[in-house]
């Protein structure tokens, strides 16, 4: 699927899709999906296997992941400015980039525009 024309999309998807390294066709994706799962639709996209439809975690760490993000989200709050699920995914969207850069960093990921994102350095074990 290529891209639409510029003239076709709202000036503000093209900034968001920009500002989020993405293309408008990818924007677009990830924004129908978001919103089929908000309205509890199944919703399941056309994915290569290696792209994870879920936090692969073990029980465990499945809870104390959900144990960090509230407190995560408890403390993005704001006491005088409600705050939707949006921007709430904006804020977490940028502390994971910075996250995903520092494995960059730390030679455990590598980040790819040509394919769209970040993939797993592999390990010689």
């Amino acid at each position: 699927m290529s891209d639409m024309n510029l003239t076709d999309v709202p000036d503000e998807w093209v900034k968001e899709a920009d500002a989020r390294d993405l293309s408008l066709s990818e924007y677009g994706k990830r924004m129908i999906r978001a919103g089929r799962r908000q309205f509890g639709h199944d919703y399941t996209p056309e994915e290569t296997p290696a792209t994870p439809k879920t936090l692969k975690l073990d029980d465990s760490i499945g809870s104390e992941i959900e144990t960090q993000l509230k407190a995560w989200i408890h403390a993005n709050l704001s006491t005088d400015d409600a705050q939707d699920v949006d921007e709430l995914v904006d804020l977490l969207e940028d502390d994971l980039a910075t996250l995903a850069d520092e494995l960059c960093d730390e030679q455990k990921a590598k980040y790819r525009r040509s394919q769209g994102g970040y993939l797993k350095t592999p390990t010689n074990e």
